[in-house]
């Protein structure tokens, strides 16, 4: 039985792919590069992940833009649109995975990629519901590291909107990853397709990308080492660090740890090939 994660006080690597931004209603996809080297497709989101995304981000832009001159009470506002938007980027992901039925065995292994050279098929490639649900992990990810980041040195006025939104994105994360556990459709259960649904890229250079969540779950650990890097790094050299910041991003890389441990248990590295 798939265990809960055990949630903590009331959060690029991944290689993604770029949306092409038209005004604060898109959002820019982390980069996914061909396993052959190098080929960096663009995804097209559903619009009910693609624009909350958007506004995301550029609300946390905002908060950012309000802590760095020197009017961290005005930050409140914009961080509360992040919560806002990043819970409705969520629910979008969600019902695209509640309700898009899984492929083919075959397809799932077999469905190609647009290409950005002239080799392959060419046209939007558009993102599976894995790709969407990976799309927002990673949205809350970058909004985990920035909220860590404007921790350093920010004054009282700021930090309850900075916690409450740090708090917040960890327990969304963790909600999130609850859902795609039980939501998500299981993989090709033959061993052999299993296998093949695990491996991001084939090496050709014109063979398809598959995308299920067990081809992406093992790019968010590596988010979840980089946000503790990031908590222990400002712990240890910040100067302007308070007492309550401090505490606050401690009990962060508690949670943090915990979600890690969920997603290794039931995502596993994948391994390198020969």
């Amino acid at each position: 039985m798939r265990s809960a994660i055990r949630a903590a006080v009331p959060l690029a690597v991944a290689a993604g792919l770029v949306v092409a931004a038209a005004g604060a209603a898109d959002a820019k996809a982390p980069p996914n590069a061909d396993a052959s080297g190098g080929d960096v497709v663009e995804l097209t989101y559903p619009s009910i992940v693609r624009i909350p995304v958007g506004r995301t981000e550029q609300a946390l832009k905002r908060a950012t833009r309000k802590i760095e001159n020197d009017k961290p009470q005005a930050a409140a506002r914009p961080l509360k649109v992040v919560r806002r938007q990043m819970a409705k980027a969520w629910r979008g992901a969600k019902y695209k995975i509640r309700t898009t039925p899984p492929p083919p065995a075959e397809d799932a292994r077999l469905r190609p990629r647009a290409r950005s050279s002239g080799d392959g098929p060419t046209g939007p490639t558009y993102g599976s519901p894995a790709d969407s649900g990976f799309r927002v992990l990673t949205l809350q990810h970058d909004v985990a590291a920035e909220i860590t980041q404007l921790l350093d040195g920010t004054p009282d006025a700021a930090f309850k909107a900075l916690s409450i939104t740090l708090q917040f994105t960890l327990d969304a994360r963790d909600g999130a990853i609850q859902d795609i556990l039980s939501l998500a459709p299981p993989g090709p259960s033959d061993d052999e397709e299993a296998d093949d649904a695990r491996v991001p890229a084939r090496a050709s250079g014109g063979g398809p990308v598959v995308t299920t969540f067990d081809t992406v779950m093992p790019n968010v650990a590596p988010q979840l080492d980089d946000e503790i890097d990031a908590i222990e790094s400002t712990k240890s050299d910040s100067p302007d660090l308070t007492a309550a910041g401090r505490g606050l991003l401690a009990t962060a890389a508690t949670q943090i740890g915990k979600t890690k441990s969920v997603v290794n248990s039931h995502w596993p590295p994948i391994p390198d090939e020969d």
